[in-house]
Order: structure tokens, then sequence, then C-alpha cells
């Protein structure tokens, strides 16, 4: 997967159809808006950030944003966008070895990086994550739900019960990637009694969902 979104980063915001934040913003504000005042004035550490695109609508609202992919690739086009009153910088990152980043953080976001995590790597993400971010902090992931487009690059299960699409670039080289929609059950049975305030939302016309709780 890492190496899939390296090579599709200079084709990503337009196959994502993304031509500015004002219009992403306009887009998905029905979302935006059930979790932005989660984010005024925090310093956020963003998970799988790609292109910068939604690393745009934290720094509207942030006091600081850091920024981490595991690809060079997309940061390097991320660093080339403008952002707004918060701080970001901008770091690669293996989400699931973040003890290597230095401080705390008082909220965690991350968009369209739940559904690519296998099932058998939650338990250790979550516990990562959950060391990088202060008592109380907020944790938000959104993310999508099913849709034709990509129901159409369903390929397999894995052994572990993964959803597996095959991804082709436009050179016609082909991927297999881990692609999950859990449903607010699932996510349910993985927080119930570990976090506070677990807040699930599904926005249908936008095809996306969100998730957002208190690290206790």
């Amino acid at each position: 997967m890492n190496s899939y979104y390296a090579k599709r980063a200079p084709e990503h915001d337009t196959l994502m159809g993304y031509t500015d934040n004002l219009r992403m913003e306009n887009l998905l504000y029905p979302l935006i808006r059930r979790f932005e005042k989660y984010i005024i004035d925090q310093d956020v550490l963003e998970i799988a950030c790609g292109t910068g695109n939604w690393t745009q609508v934290l720094s509207k609202r942030a006091h600081s944003v850091l920024a981490t992919d595991i690809n060079h690739s997309v940061l390097e086009i991320a660093k080339n966008k403008s952002y707004g009153k918060a701080r970001v910088t901008f770091r690669i990152a293996d989400a699931y070895a973040l003890q290597k980043i230095k401080g705390k953080f008082t909220l965690a976001f991350a968009a369209d990086w739940w559904s690519h995590i296998p099932r058998s790597m939650i338990p250790g993400f979550v516990k990562g994550l959950h060391t990088k971010l202060v008592k109380g902090a907020k944790v938000i992931f959104v993310d999508m739900l099913p849709r034709e487009s990509l129901d159409r690059m369903f390929s397999h299960y894995d052994e572990e019960g993964n959803l597996i699409h095959k991804r082709s670039l436009s050179d016609g080289e082909e991927f297999y990637v881990v692609k999950n929609f859990p449903a607010e059950k699932e996510l349910k049975s993985i927080f119930e009694g570990k976090v506070g305030d677990f807040e699930f939302y599904q926005d249908i016309p936008l095809k996306r969902w969100m998730l957002a709780y208190t690290r206790r």
C-alpha cells in the first residue's frame, strides 16, 4: 500500500477531484461542521496526511499541526500548498511507530486512513496513537462509506477478513490494498470501555463517516 500511494502522489489530487481547498471545504462542510469545534486552537497530530488537503482544513482552525506520512513523495506536494493560521510542520513517520515522534498532542486526526489498517494491526496502532496524546485529548477519524466506484475495485477478502482492492495507476501498474468499511457496531466493539464520549456519525450524501472520542 505504501508503494501504491507513493507512486500515486503526482496524480492523487486529480483522481480525488481536488482542485482547491475552498471547494473542498464547501463540499464537505456538512461533515466538517460536526467536528470543527474540537479542532479550535488544538495542537494536532495528523496521521497519513497525504498531499495535505485535510491539513489545510485543520490549519484554519488549530493552533499547530504536525502532519505525518510515511511517503516522502506526498509530503513534497503537501509542503507546496498554502495553509491557515496554524503552525504547520511536516514529518515522515510510520503510523505504526509513533513513539519516534517527540512531544504530546491535544488532538489526533486522520482522514481516509482507518479503512487501510489491517484488522490485526488496529490494536497496536490505537495503543501507539494514544501514547502521543495528553489525557482528555480528542481523536477524530474520517473515512469513506461504500460506493459504486470502490465496489468495482473489489478483489477478494484475505485470511483475516480484510477487504482487498485492486488498484491501477495511469501507467497500468497494479497494486492490492486493504480498504475496509467498518460499521458503527464494529468500531464500538473496538473502543467500548476504553475511551470516553464516543460519537459516530454518517453523512450518506457525502458517503463518509466520522468517529470522535476522548482519550482517557
